[in-house]
Formats: structure tokens, C-alpha cells, sequence
């Protein structure tokens, strides 16, 4: 019986107080009858235990207790599940990996909840960002207010993307963190590191893994050779807590790696969610950590190839690609948070392909240098090459066929090949140019290569058909699709091709817009930014809702740009002037579908690059350093918080 049908009476419940437990919480969730008399503050109690699917679902078991859930979260959960999976997922990230966002959202009072639960984020970051989408289109006047700069010197200093947070290398085995406080850089703690500190592939704020030193051993004796007692001190992990850097944990080499003898690491990725450690020894094995039950970082899977050049998650972060030459190692993440290998792959040429290379081998003998690609909806993935490679003589290898292959996991969740589409060259070659792109919903790929541009769909046995299109007029480009799953845009050289699904089924061209030096397209497909060389730039806005299906209307720009940057979202558009580029621009869209200056900011330094927070709260620029000859000069890294004004700070971002 679960431990809360125990539970005999309301006045027993209420005498919980801070004794509920998670697993007792959630037994509660599941019977409705007698929860709606508990006190508000038990009955809050219970909710905070409860995942997003758990408090929809308790949601779902009386109109009393979605009244009562509606002060929990329930708005905010039921808004969160009507996007799309892509979209939860990109939610998903954003907030795990950012401790500062998640504390900035419970600051705000625009949520029917203030402290929300961490494991809610997800959802209370998806209605704040439509909350401040919708103030940016209703017209709210935005300010770029500085936060801080620092001369990041390229050897020493290792910014950690959009987060406003730096190791700064001082000595051999030392390193400083610092982090932005009321516009300075202030020093948080001290680090000890392996000699060769890398802190890539790690971009959350809150967290950061540092690697000690530890032999390294090759071989099962001899000089290389190193006897680990896996009591070895391997990694440490520091967390900011309350504002303070501080070492929470140590983890030795038979923590990380219980099952691999060689206990070194050569390198650590980071999930994009922050809640899986990749770690890597080079050519013997791997291990994923995570978090367990006490919130402590333990290993949860380990991965038994020496082959892990290359690493990719999934959108989700519940699959994992590790792939080098033709070989790839996947793994998948269980309910409980433990990682397993589900797909153990090795593309290859038929058995029968007789071609050979220069040297008389068969060509079917030799590796590709594969490229993997995820479909965003995390149920398949992709894998092709556009080099043959060269022979054991160092002769290039010429191929008359290239191919993509689509993987998806069969019933027992074994990635397995699901269909192989080939791609015959015009002549035999060692180099292709081909490229696979899915659509956002997954039920969509296109594959250009310099000799064509195919649509492959989904149909609903859950199998890739080729689709009905019209001959593509030239050959190639670069798609980009729309957030639409009926239209792509095709870039190809100096023009811009509209296609979309017709009630007929069939894939048509049905708009070109000239694209010249500099081409921009929203990641929701809805904007798209055309430089003109004879001084101006022409933005091409799809019309709102009620105008006619598939209509643009074009904004003029009355000079040309150099660098152009959408939000993750496309309702902001910083841009940098051609002839003053000191100068950044910000533009937003409004409800009418037009775009309007919003602020703008002048840096000493020329800017050379610049590029939104993934949560549209800031603005990070680059700028060069200044031309006086000297060699490894720092460039100028400056951070800008964007703040709407709506006349209430409630509203602030």
C-alpha cells in the first residue's frame, strides 16, 4: 500500500509539516479524495515534490484540485506542455545550465508562484520568455545597460561563452574564477588543475569541473605503465553557491572510472541540460556522471570504447553519439538517470562493393570520416561524409556513390540502420559536398550535395519516402527551415528561395529574394535580413497572422551592415553598421510585424563579433584590439544587460 493511503485522516496529513517526503509526495499525487482538505501549506508541501508531468497529471483528478494547483505552478506547467518537444527541450537547457536565470526568475512576480521548485524551471522559464517576448512586440523601450568588460588575453583567459563568469590561468597548476559583480570582475576562488587546464565544452554558471593531475599510464607494464589504487584525487568539483565559489565535492580516479584500469582523463564534455559528465581517456574507455540521490556526482554509466574522438548529445539530452572514422558508440539515458550503450555501429560499404582504391584495395576496407547530426525531435539521427580519404600510399581514394544514413532505435531502444540514401557522383570523386538538415518536428529531411537538393518525409508507419517536389532549378545551397513544418528556405548563391508544401502534397518554389554580401535568417524562419552593396539592407518580414498565406513585406534599412545576430526567439536583431562599426544597433519587432531601433551602444574597440544569452537577457561583444602592432594583443570582451522599460521593475528581466 503506498505510504499515503496510510495516512488515515487530514488532521494526520497536516501534522507532516517538513517530514513529506519525495516518494511520499508523489503516493499523495496519485489519490485525490482527501488532499483537498490539507492546509494550503501542506498541500504546497506535497506540489513542490512533484515533476511537470506529475503536477499536470494530479491536475487532471478533480476541478478542486486544480483550483488548489493553480498558486503551484499549474499555468505555468499547462503552457510549458503545449509547446513542442524542441522547444521543452531548448527551455530544459537554458534553465538547468543557469543557476543566475533560475534565481532571477523566482525574483519576479508575474508567476503565480515566487520560490518555485528547480525541477519546475523548465516551465517558468517558457512563460517568462513568452511574457517578455510579448513586452519587446507590445513596444516596450529597451536599454543596454553595461555590466562589465575585461581584456580576455587568448592563452590565459577562458571565457565561458555567454556566461558572464572567466578562469583566469596565474600560475602552473592555479587558476582564479572570476565573475561579474555591479560592473566589476571580481575574483571568487582559487583552483588547483591538471598542468594542462581545459575548461571547453563546460558552459553553465553555476558549476564548473576542474581535472587534477594524476599519472599517466600506458600499456600493462614497463615504464609507462602506472599501478592506479583508485584512491587518486582525478576531479574536483566547485559550485557557486549564495554568490561564493566553493569545492563541493572530490572525486577520485575509481569514482570516475571503477571499471577501467588506465584511470586518466584527457578531456570532459558537459551536457547542454549541465547534468551529464562526459569524461574521456583517450583510446581505453569513458565514464558519464551525474548527480545521485544526495545531489553528489557519482558514475552512471561507463562507456566501453577506446574510439571517442567526437561527442554528441541529443536535444534532449537523453542520447549521446560518441563516433570516430566509421565507428559509433551510442548511449541512452534511463527514467532513473543511469547511462547504457544502445547502439554499438560501424558504417560500412556492402559487402559486395568490389570498387578499388589506387593501390588495388578494396575501397569498402577503409574508414569514413563521418558527421553526425540529430533530428531535433530526438528520434533519429543521421550519418554521412563528404571525404573518401586517402589509401594506405597516400593516394586519394575516388568514389563514384556518397550516402546518408538515418539510425532510430528499434523496440528494445537499439539504434539500428533505418535507411541508406545514395547519392551517385557525376564522376568519381574523393570530395562530395553533401549535407542532411531535418526540420524541426523531426518528419522532415533534406539533402543537398553539389549535384541536386532531395525532401524526404516521414510518413505515419514511421518510414522515410521520398517526397513529391519539383526539380530544383540549380544545384546545392544551404537550407534553413522554418519553424513552419510545410516551408525551408534554400540559400544559394546570391538569391534566396522560398519552398513549401502545397495542399497537393507536392514541394514548390514560391518566392526569391536577392541575397548579396550578408544574409541573416531569424531561427524561426520568419525574418530574414538581405545586405545590398549599394548601401542599404532590406529586411523580409512573413506577415502576421490573417494576411495572406506565405506574403513578406519588406523594411528598408538605409545603410548596409557587417555582422548581423537574431535572439534565439527572432524578435531582437543587433547589427553592426558597415561604415561605423564601434557602433551595435538594436532592433526589435513589433505587433505590426515592422522592426524599430530600441537602443544602440559605441565601444572604443571595433566590434568583431557579438552574440545574444540563450535567454535573451544580455548581449555579449568582441572587440578587436586596437591596430598598434603588437603581437597576442587581449581582445575587449564586453558584457550588456537589455532591459525592457514597462514603468514597473516587477516587469524587469
Amino acid at each position: 500500500m503506498p505510504p499515503a493511503m496510510r495516512l488515515k485522516t487530514s488532521t494526520d496529513i497536516n501534522t507532516l509539516g517538513n517530514e513529506i517526503k519525495p516518494e511520499v509526495a508523489r503516493d499523495m499525487a496519485r489519490f485525490d479524495h482527501r488532499w483537498v482538505r490539507v492546509s494550503q501549506e501542506v498541500f504546497a508541501k506535497i506540489a513542490s515534490y512533484l515533476s511537470i508531468n506529475e503536477i499536470n497529471n494530479f491536475a487532471q483528478a478533480s476541478p478542486t484540485t486544480a483550483d488548489r494547483l493553480r498558486s503551484c505552478g499549474l499555468a505555468e506547467v499547462q503552457y510549458f506542455l503545449s509547446l513542442t518537444r524542441q522547444r521543452q527541450s531548448s527551455c530544459r537547457a537554458i534553465i538547468q545550465s543557469s543557476q543566475q536565470l533560475l534565481e532571477h526568475l523566482r525574483s519576479l512576480s508575474i508567476f503565480s508562484v515566487r520560490r518555485f521548485p528547480a525541477q519546475l524551471g523548465p516551465a517558468f522559464y517558457s512563460f517568462y520568455a513568452s511574457h517578455l517576448r510579448q513586452q519587446i512586440l507590445d513596444g516596450a523601450a529597451l536599454t543596454l545597460i553595461p555590466r562589465g568588460s575585461l581584456n580576455v588575453k587568448r592563452f590565459t583567459h577562458h571565457l565561458h561563452d555567454h556566461i558572464p563568469v572567466l578562469t583566469e590561468r596565474k600560475a602552473k597548476n592555479y587558476s582564479d574564477i572570476l565573475a561579474l559583480e555591479h560592473g566589476h570582475w571580481v575574483r571568487k576562488a582559487e583552483v588547483k588543475h591538471d598542468h594542462i587546464a581545459s575548461f571547453s565544452h563546460q558552459n553553465a554558471d553555476h558549476i564548473l569541473f576542474v581535472a587534477q593531475s594524476v599519472p599517466v599510464s600506458f600499456g600493462s607494464s614497463g615504464f609507462f605503465h602506472y599501478a592506479y589504487s583508485g584512491e587518486e584525487h582525478l576531479l574536483s568539483v566547485y559550485e557557486c553557491r549564495n554568490g561564493a565559489w566553493v569545492e563541493q565535492q572530490q572525486l577520485t580516479t575509481g569514482d570516475v572510472f571503477p571499471q577501467c584500469q588506465p584511470k586518466f582523463m584527457t578531456s570532459m564534455h558537459l551536457s547542454p541540460d549541465a547534468r551529464s559528465l562526459v569524461c574521456i581517456n583517450m583510446g581505453q574507455a569513458g565514464a558519464i556522471l551525474g548527480r545521485g540521490t544526495d545531489g553528489r556526482w557519482v558514475n552512471r554509466g561507463n562507456i566501453h570504447t577506446g574510439l571517442n574522438h567526437n561527442l554528441l548529445f541529443s536535444a534532449d539530452c537523453k542520447h549521446l553519439v560518441i563516433y570516430s572514422g566509421s565507428y559509433i558508440t551510442v548511449m541512452g539515458k534511463a527514467d532513473d538517470e543511469s547511462w547504457s550503450q544502445t547502439g554499438d555501429i560501424i558504417v560500412k560499404d556492402p559487402d559486395d562493393d568490389l570498387k578499388l582504391t589506387p593501390s588495388g584495395d578494396k575501397v569498402s576496407e577503409y574508414d569514413f570520416d563521418l558527421q553526425v547530426l540529430f533530428s531535433p525531435d530526438n528520434r533519429h539521427f543521421a550519418t554521412w561524409f563528404e571525404d573518401a580519404g586517402d589509401d594506405c600510399y597516400n593516394a586519394s581514394i575516388r568514389r563514384d556513390y556518397f550516402f546518408v544514413v538515418i539510425f532510430a532505435p528499434d523496440p528494445e531502444g537499439q539504434w539500428r540502420e533505418k535507411l541508406r540514401i545514395i547519392k551517385t557522383c557525376d564522376c568519381p570523386s574523393r570530395y562530395y559536398d553533401i549535407q542532411p538538415d531535418f526540420s524541426p518536428d523531426g518528419r522532415c529531411l533534406i539533402i543537398t550535395t553539389e549535384d541536386d537538393l532531395d525532401i524526404w518525409e516521414l510518413n505515419a508507419d514511421d518510414q522515410w519516402l521520398p517526397a513529391v517536389q519539383e526539380p530544383p532549378p540549380c544545384r546545392g545551397g544551404m537550407i534553413h527551415f522554418s519553424e513552419k513544418p510545410y516551408e525551408f528556405i534554400r540559400k544559394r548563391w546570391w538569391c534566396l528561395t522560398i519552398w513549401r508544401k502545397a495542399e497537393s502534397g507536392m514541394w514548390c518554389r514560391t518566392q526569391t529574394f536577392p541575397a548579396e554580401s550578408l544574409t541573416k535568417i531569424s531561427p524561426s524562419g520568419e525574418t530574414i535580413v538581405c545586405n545590398d552593396p549599394a548601401g542599404h539592407t532590406d529586411i523580409y518580414q512573413r506577415k502576421s497572422v490573417g494576411e495572406p498565406a506565405g506574403e513578406w513585406a519588406r523594411q528598408r534599412i538605409e545603410f548596409s551592415i557587417k555582422e548581423a545576430d537574431f535572439n534565439q526567439e527572432g524578435y531582437l536583431l543587433a547589427v553592426v553598421p558597415e561604415t561605423n562599426t564601434h557602433s551595435l544597433i538594436l532592433f526589435a519587432l513589433t505587433a505590426d510585424g515592422s522592426w524599430q531601433e530600441r537602443a544602440r551602444l559605441q565601444t572604443k574597440n571595433s566590434i568583431a563579433k557579438f552574440c545574444f544569452s540563450p535567454c535573451s537577457r544580455s548581449l555579449k561583444v568582441t572587440g578587436l584590439p586596437p591596430e598598434n602592432g603588437e603581437a597576442f594583443v587581449p581582445e575587449v570582451v564586453s558584457f550588456w544587460q537589455i532591459m525592457p522599460d514597462t514603468g514597473s521593475r516587477e516587469a524587469d528581466q
